[in-house]
């Protein structure tokens, strides 16, 4: 049986559920969060962030065997052609289109330097065209056509690290 409350007891007095009211405070948002926190998907960051950052300069540069980590499963077979943004904080790296036409959501990657962010693509390549292999042998073949023709490219331009 509930117990009858008082008419003119206050919410911030009631036992059953105590809460904290203070004027113009709102307690469902953490402390420190502001609506450019919303989206935390990669996608979201590397947009947010390249279109909101001061980009001095975009350069064309190319992704080498050299360049993949020394645990990577494939390494670049060729030069690649690839670009990197400066946002003065950190360099970005991604494919170019007319070298990888890969098809979907396609996102930059991030770091420090231009050598660790070309690393960083490489290793982000290697990891999907595993994964895709992976995927096409565990499937029988049954992927989307956009996941086959991403391990089509891939597969050109990529081959197994020896020894590895």
């Amino acid at each position: 049986m509930a117990q009858a409350q008082e008419p003119d007891r206050p919410l911030a007095e009631d036992l059953a559920c105590p809460v904290e009211v203070e004027p113009g405070r709102d307690a469902a948002t953490p402390e420190g969060w502001e609506w450019r926190r919303i989206g935390t998907s990669q996608p979201n960051m590397a947009t947010f962030h390249i279109s909101h950052a001061d980009v001095t300069q975009v350069m064309v540069d190319v992704l080498r065997p050299a360049d993949a980590p020394a645990d990577s499963p494939f390494i670049p077979k060729q030069d690649i052609p690839i670009l990197i943004i400066d946002s003065l904080d950190q360099y970005w790296a991604g494919e170019a289109g007319s070298a990888l036409p890969l098809q979907g959501l396609r996102v930059p990657v991030a770091a420090d330097t231009v050598a660790e962010a070309k690393a960083k693509l490489a290793a982000d390549l290697a990891a999907q065209l595993r994964l895709l292999v992976l995927l096409s042998s565990s499937r029988e073949g049954q992927m989307a056509p956009q996941l086959k023709h991403n391990l089509q490219v891939l597969a050109q331009n990529f081959v197994p690290r020896e020894g590895g």
